[in-house]
């Protein structure tokens, strides 16, 4: 980089911190407590002040984020949670706040609520659909707030981080049966792909895999009546 290249880019810095690259920032990220995701974040966390977006189908996302969201709690801040699918289980006591919006509007309007009072670390939006001038106008809510904001959403959406994640079929754990033949799925290895302006990297992340009963009544709480 030329002499004259270096003295804009110090120029900009000074007088318009958002045109250099997120990864040249030296605002310290939102850490998750998770290090192999951390690492492979520039600043080591999630941006504040700036969208995140992790793009379907987005395999492992909800483990990680809030895994992310329960980081951010044992370090004493406020972590919430717009579920507008309606996919998660009831069992968030001690997690984050979980909101489950009627509508996916009204979903987006908690989010900004949210973003713009700055009392949440991180914020996590899904099953909300939201186009480019949507984002926008939380981008500028996140702005105000000075929290982090990830969003799992369709499509390819603009943001200051964008996040995507495959599974990684041949490094899978499994239990042996006493032949040596695979028996049941232990663990699933991931890759997470980070990508923004100035920065690209990869990391791999194993999560635990867990089977669980179907049951006739979505409430934990509630009586499981098959008969």
């Amino acid at each position: 980089m030329t002499a004259a290249a270096l003295d804009l880019r110090e120029h900009l810095a000074r007088r318009f911190p958002d045109a250099i690259p997120l990864a040249g920032r030296r605002e310290a990220g939102l850490a998750t407590g998770i290090s192999a995701f951390d690492s492979v974040l520039p600043n080591n966390g999630l941006p504040r002040g700036r969208p995140t977006v992790w793009s379907m189908p987005a395999i492992g996302a909800t483990a990680i984020l809030s895994a992310a969201c329960r980081g951010v709690l044992a370090s004493g801040l406020r972590a919430a949670w717009i579920d507008g699918s309606r996919t998660l289980g009831l069992g968030w006591d001690a997690g984050p706040v979980m909101l489950r919006p009627r509508t996916p509007l009204l979903g987006l309007r908690f989010a900004e609520l949210l973003l713009v009072s700055g009392g949440f670390a991180l914020v996590v939006m899904h099953g909300i659909p939201a186009d480019r001038t949507t984002l926008f106008r939380l981008a500028r809510a996140v702005h105000e707030g000075g929290g982090a904001f990830a969003m799992i959403a369709e499509g390819t959406l603009p943001a200051a981080l964008r996040l995507r994640s495959r599974y990684l079929p041949e490094r899978f754990d499994y239990a042996r049966t006493p032949f040596g033949d695979a028996a049941a799925l232990r663990s699933v290895t991931l890759a997470i792909d980070a990508t923004s302006s100035g920065w690209n990297a990869t990391t791999t992340l194993s999560l635990p895999f867990r089977s669980h009963d179907v049951r006739s009544a979505l409430d934990p709480g509630l009586a499981d009546r098959r008969g």
